[in-house]
C-alpha cells in the first residue's frame, strides 16, 4: 500500500491483524458503502483494491479535522441495520455497518492487561482513537458518518464517549419476549448470542450479578437471555452516567409503532434536518430484509414470524422469562 493510497478517503481500514501488527487497507466507493450490511468479508468486491500495511500507518494518521462519527449500538437481531439504513436518507450521511477492526478490537479489549494480549492498554485506546477518526472522514459528496457497530463491540462504547467528546450515540434494543422470539426462530441467531455470552456474563459478574453462575451450566435459550439482561444494565449506565446526555435509548418495538417520532428523536440527537424524516418514514426500507435488500421482508412479516416462533418456542420463552425475574429479585 502506498501512502498516497492510505491517504486518500477512498480506502478504508478493512481488517486489524493484531498478531501481525498490520491492517488491511481496502478500497471501497459509495455504492459498495451503501449497500454493505456487514463491513467484512461479506463486502469484497471483486477485484478489491488495496493491501496490508503495518498497524503504524493506521497509528500515524489521526486527525480530528472531520467532526466524529455519530454511532448506532445495539443488543443483536432489534432494528439497527434498518435504522442505519432509514438514516442513510439523509444525503450527507455515510452509513458504515459493522466494520470488521472494530470487532477484532472488542474482542481484544477484556484481555489488554494479560500477557498474551498483542496491544497494551495505550495501543488499545490508539488503535480506537485512529479507527475512529479514519471512519470519520465521510467520502464524498458525504459529509458526515454514523458507524453502525456489531453487537459484540459495546464494551468499546464507555471508552469511545470518554475519547470522542462529540460523538453522540443511539442504543437500540427491545423487550425481552420478542427479543428471545426472534432470537430462538433463528440457530444463527443463537449462535451470535451464544458468541457474546461469555462477555456479557463477565460484565453482569463484574457488577455483582449472577456471580453464582458458570457459562457451562447455562442453557442456550437461557444465554440468549442473559444477554439481554447485560445489555439492559450497560445501557441503563450509559444512559445515567457522565456521558449520558450524549446517549438516547430507542425500543425497536417503538420504531416500529411510532416512527416518525422516534426518528424525529433519532435526527435531533445527531443533529439532521428534521424536514427529512417523511421521506425516511416512506423509504422503502421498511418492507425489506435490512441485511438482505433484495428480499422482501415488512412489519406484517415481522409479526407473523414473532407469533410462530412464540407458539414454537414459548416453553423456553417462559423459563428464560421467569429466570431473568429471578435474577433480578436477587
Amino acid at each position: 500500500m502506498t501512502t498516497a493510497a492510505i491517504d486518500s478517503p477512498d480506502f478504508l481500514p478493512f481488517k486489524l491483524d493484531l498478531v501481525g501488527r498490520r491492517a488491511l487497507w481496502l478500497r471501497l466507493d459509495e455504492a459498495q458503502r451503501r449497500e454493505a450490511a456487514f463491513l467484512d468479508d461479506r463486502a469484497v468486491p471483486p477485484n478489491a483494491k488495496g493491501g496490508w500495511a503495518p498497524l503504524e500507518s493506521l497509528l500515524s494518521r489521526v486527525s480530528d479535522e472531520a467532526a466524529p462519527a455519530h454511532a448506532i449500538f445495539h443488543i443483536g437481531h432489534c432494528g439497527s441495520t434498518l435504522l442505519s439504513r432509514l438514516i442513510d436518507t439523509w444525503p450527507e450521511v455515510q452509513g458504515l455497518r459493522e466494520p470488521l477492526p472494530l470487532r477484532t478490537l472488542a474482542d481484544a479489549w477484556p484481555m489488554l492487561d494479560e500477557a498474551i494480549s498483542r496491544l497494551s492498554p495505550d495501543e488499545a485506546e490508539d488503535t480506537l482513537r485512529a479507527l475512529w477518526a479514519r471512519w470519520s472522514r465521510a467520502l464524498p459528496p458525504h459529509s458526515r458518518s454514523v458507524v453502525k457497530a456489531t453487537s459484540s463491540c459495546n464494551g468499546l462504547i464507555a471508552p469511545l464517549l470518554s475519547q470522542q467528546p462529540r460523538m453522540r450515540a443511539v442504543l437500540i434494543d427491545m423487550p425481552l419476549r420478542p427479543y428471545l422470539a426472534t432470537l430462538l426462530k433463528s440457530p444463527s441467531s443463537v449462535f451470535d448470542a451464544a458468541s457474546a455470552a461469555g462477555e456479557r456474563l463477565r460484565y453482569l459478574h463484574q457488577h455483582g450479578v449472577a456471580t453464582h453462575l458458570s457459562l457451562h451450566q447455562i442453557p442456550l435459550h437461557r444465554q440468549c437471555a442473559l444477554g439481554w439482561l447485560a445489555e439492559q444494565m450497560r445501557f441503563d449506565a450509559l444512559d445515567k452516567g457522565r456521558h449520558g446526555e450524549r446517549v438516547i435509548r430507542v425500543d425497536f418495538e417503538s420504531l416500529l409503532d411510532e416512527p416518525a417520532r422516534e426518528l424525529h428523536r433519532v435526527t435531533a440527537h445527531f443533529e439532521l434536518d428534521p424536514a427529512r424524516v417523511d421521506e425516511a418514514v416512506a423509504s422503502p426500507a421498511w418492507g425489506r430484509y435490512s441485511k438482505a435488500q433484495s428480499h422482501g421482508y415488512g412489519r406484517d412479516d415481522r409479526a407473523h414470524d414473532l407469533a410462530l416462533s412464540m407458539q414454537s418456542f414459548g416453553t423456553d420463552i417462559a423459563d428464560a422469562e421467569a429466570w431473568v425475574a429471578s435474577i433480578a429479585a436477587t
